[in-house]
């Protein structure tokens, strides 16, 4: 590529409607681990805590970004709390749990009823995972019932007895997590814990039929899972999940993370597909391990419920996997949340993670608490994109780069100049502009958010629209600010990277700065 500014095009196809922007997308994640939830989310001893401990400025910063969700208690720490130690008067739960990931305690203080609450007011659905690791699918059915129950039985009656007489209604419950992995506590191979979802999901269904079930998935890091599990509780699950973490030492190589999921999504609805052929009662093994034809009323859809750029932290200690995100780690996870909506046929829950300290959009000490880079992405994406995707057709420069296969843990940047370790996919076509484009019909706007991925040229690009009309003399436009790539927001200097709007009069072209996030938002008729 030369020095000069380059030229492209984007092309937006206005007919051609990817899917809706709606539901379950921008999610959060509180997890008992690490500082996320004690000392983070919840710091009774902390001068800008409530009297219930509930930080208020971290409070806040969330409520700004219109949370979806939230998933709660893990990930990994959800294997190691039985829910009825999370419920009930605190004084009478266990002080703490030992967090062995870590070798770190974790209290039990802000359990089911408080991350509710939290729910309630940042407006958003609570999504509960259960201990499928050492629980029942006896346990799994009676914690349905103390949330959801509304009879005269055992565990509705110690709902009551804890002083909630009305159901709690939770809907949405991820049983397990990553259960397939020896990092975690009870692990289990694909047919055990199929066979344990199924009587789970048959027993919690009893108890309240409109509640959803998501299934661990594994992805292209073990495909054989996904089919074993999908074919296990198909009929079951209503979702099943994907997990990926990204990111290594150097711009361009950020730059290619989105590919690794797509062919990631690709692997796991080429899963869901092949389970489906069950329905059809072609698959050889159906009658003979199922008995009969599952029913099913609707094809599974994708919860993409862990995801975030982290390679820099170990997750060791109290304080472990506390990234400090810079500018580069913010316009990947713009990427992501592309990805993300442009496929939401088929992904209908997506939560970052995790909210605060632990790989968090915020970040806090005792007193203060900043809005990392990444932040104000999602800040960005969620106060511009709305209605629904269509497509578009980028003709711009491309060029060449690397990303690990799936997350493999820490990288090392020496080891990140090898061009040639097994754990490595290479990519020559990695386009340098990367578009995502949303209609909202009842405001009469359109949104282009255009991740520009050359790290140190412009780059000038013609506006072409087809079956949708511009109109207006101006536009509005929104950039994601920073000096560098490397830039970064501290408790000391927390406004490195924020976000500018300004208004520019509208042309058929634009100059999208090196390395930069804008959104240009148009009237339409």
């Amino acid at each position: 590529m030369s020095d000069q500014n380059e030229m492209a095009e984007i092309i937006v196809l206005g007919r051609n409607v990817l899917g809706p922007i709606e539901g379950l997308l921008f999610g959060q994640f509180f997890e008992l681990g690490g500082r996320c939830v004690n000392n983070g989310v919840f710091e009774p001893d902390s001068p800008r805590s409530r009297q219930d401990g509930v930080r208020t400025d971290v409070l806040e910063a969330l409520q700004e970004l219109k949370v979806t969700h939230l998933r709660y208690p893990g990930g990994c720490g959800a294997s190691y709390f039985k829910w009825e130690e999370l419920v009930g008067p605190v004084a009478e739960r266990p002080r703490a749990k030992l967090y062995r990931m870590t070798g770190a305690s974790q209290s039990t203080a802000f359990g089911i009823p408080e991350a509710y609450d939290y729910c309630q007011e940042l407006g958003a659905e609570f999504y509960l995972v259960v201990n499928a690791h050492v629980e029942s699918p006896d346990d799994a059915a009676n914690l349905v019932e103390y949330l959801n129950g509304t009879t005269p039985t055992r565990y509705a009656d110690l709902r009551r007895a804890h002083g909630r007489e009305a159901p709690y209604n939770v809907k949405i419950f991820g049983l397990g997590n990553e259960i397939y992995g020896d990092w975690q506590n009870g692990q289990m191979t694909a047919e055990e814990y199929g066979r344990w979802f199924r009587q789970a999901a048959i027993q919690m269904k009893r108890v309240d039929p409109t509640i959803k079930l998501i299934a661990c998935g594994a992805g292209r890091v073990n495909p054989e899972w996904d089919r074993t599990v999908l074919f296990e509780t198909l009929g079951y699950l209503d979702m099943i999940s994907m997990h990926n973490y990204v990111g290594r030492p150097g711009f361009r190589d950020c730059m290619a993370a989105c590919r690794v999921l797509e062919e990631m999504l690709a692997a796991v609805n080429v899963a869901i597909d092949e389970a489906m052929d069950t329905t059809l009662g072609a698959h050889p093994r159906t009658r003979r391990e199922l008995g009969e034809v599952p029913q099913v009323d609707k094809r599974p859809t994708i919860a993409f419920d862990e995801w975030n750029v982290w390679y820099r932290e170990p997750h060791t200690g109290p304080a472990g996997v506390e990234e400090k995100y810079d500018y580069t780690d913010a316009l990947t996870i713009a990427t992501i949340f592309h990805f993300i909506l442009r496929n939401t046929k088929t992904i209908e829950l997506s939560n970052i993670s995790l909210a605060v300290n632990l790989i968090g959009h915020l970040f806090t000490d005792s007193e203060r608490c900043v809005r990392q880079t990444t932040w104000y992405t999602q800040k960005l994406m969620v106060d511009h994109h709305r209605g629904s995707v269509v497509d578009s057709a980028v003709d711009a420069p491309l060029f060449s780069a690397k990303h690990e296969r799936f997350f493999c843990g820490i990288v090392d940047p020496e080891k990140a100049k090898d061009e040639n370790l097994p754990t490595l996919l290479h990519y020559d076509d990695i386009p340098a502009l990367d578009v995502l484009v949303s209609i909202d019909r009842e405001s009469k706007t359109a949104c282009m958010s255009v991740v520009q991925k050359l790290e140190e040229q412009p780059l000038t690009v013609a506006l072409t629209f087809c079956s949708l009309q511009p109109t207006g003399d101006t536009i509005e436009v929104a950039r994601l600010t920073g000096e560098s790539p490397a830039a970064r927001n501290t408790l000391d200097e927390p406004h490195n990277v924020g976000i500018t709007t300004e208004t520019a009069p509208r042309t058929n072209t634009f100059t999208f700065p090196p390395a930069s996030l804008t959104f240009l938002t148009f009237n339409i008729e």
